[in-house]
């Protein structure tokens, strides 16, 4: 399968599939996850596949949606309309809940940032190993943006759910291999054989049980209202998104005028930590 924005390949049973945008810190633009899209309904309609491991190309995992072509605008420059936005958001949930929905298991090989809608990606994952440099955490409320697929919830206890995603704050690995986002922290050097460890114990036991199993504890987790929760929170995010606060009218005034680098440190200087 040759795309532009990814890297896929296949050995022994195990699909390799890398975010590749390494210039952009593997920003999920549209063009991204379209070509994802397809990457996972080739991966499900493969036999020969028996378990994914998914990371980034470069120093980063994924720096979250690319706010240059998610900034919420139409071709024309001119704001999306709030059924536009819902639309745009719609889209990523669904292809998040391709990964969800998968017969096969989704290894995340956490290698550096993993930010905003890239931490989400990884927390859908059904293991997620993390090198000893990646960095976890959902941003984007700063930038007055919401998260649009709320996984963090059912990852991590309630208080530190609402503190990371009321916040914005950025958590270490071993932080985050501590309150339950990730499985484990190991040297970033050892991070392929480890997923790879993991990956070719799937792969041995017979792909029912692997199915069957991951759809056991998926819907453990929708019974308990992720998927109700999944529909509510886009309709909340599409309100955000679109609602115009003082702080995004300053954000979309410096970025007009001097280009996304400068709004961008404005939103920093707003949180010196």
């Amino acid at each position: 399968m040759p795309f532009e924005t990814l890297l896929y390949e296949e050995r022994d049973g195990i699909g390799y599939l890398t975010l590749n945008r390494p210039d952009k810190l593997n920003a999920l633009s549209q063009t991204l996850m379209a070509e994802f899209r397809e990457a996972l309904d080739g991966i499900e309609a493969n036999p020969d596949v028996r378990v994914v491991i998914l990371t980034g190309a470069g120093r980063a995992f994924s720096a979250g949606f690319d706010i240059e072509s998610e900034a919420a605008e139409s071709a024309t420059g001119a704001p999306l309309s709030v059924d536009g936005r819902r639309s745009r958001l719609k889209a990523s949930i669904d292809t998040f809940l391709m990964v969800w929905n998968l017969s096969k298991p989704v290894i995340a090989a956490v290698n550096g940032y993993a930010l905003g809608g890239a931490c989400e990606l990884v927390q859908v994952c059904d293991v997620k190993i993390a090198s000893e440099r990646a960095m976890l955490g959902e941003p984007e409320i700063r930038l007055g943006y919401g998260a649009p697929f709320l996984m963090t919830p059912y990852s991590v206890n309630l208080a530190m759910a609402k503190e990371m995603m009321l916040t914005g704050d950025i958590i270490d690995a071993h932080e985050a291999a501590r309150i339950g986002m990730v499985n484990r922290v190991v040297a970033h050097d050892a991070l392929l054989a480890e997923c790879e460890r993991v990956a070719v114990k799937m792969r041995n036991i017979p792909a029912i049980g692997i199915k069957t199993t991951k759809l056991a504890v998926n819907r453990a987790l929708e019974s308990a209202g992720f998927i109700a929760a999944l529909q509510h929170n886009l309709e909340l995010m599409t309100q955000f998104d679109t609602a115009e606060t003082p702080e995004q009218a300053e954000f979309s005034r410096v970025r007009a005028e001097s280009g996304l680098r400068a709004a961008l440190e404005w939103s920093r200087s707003r949180f010196p930590d």
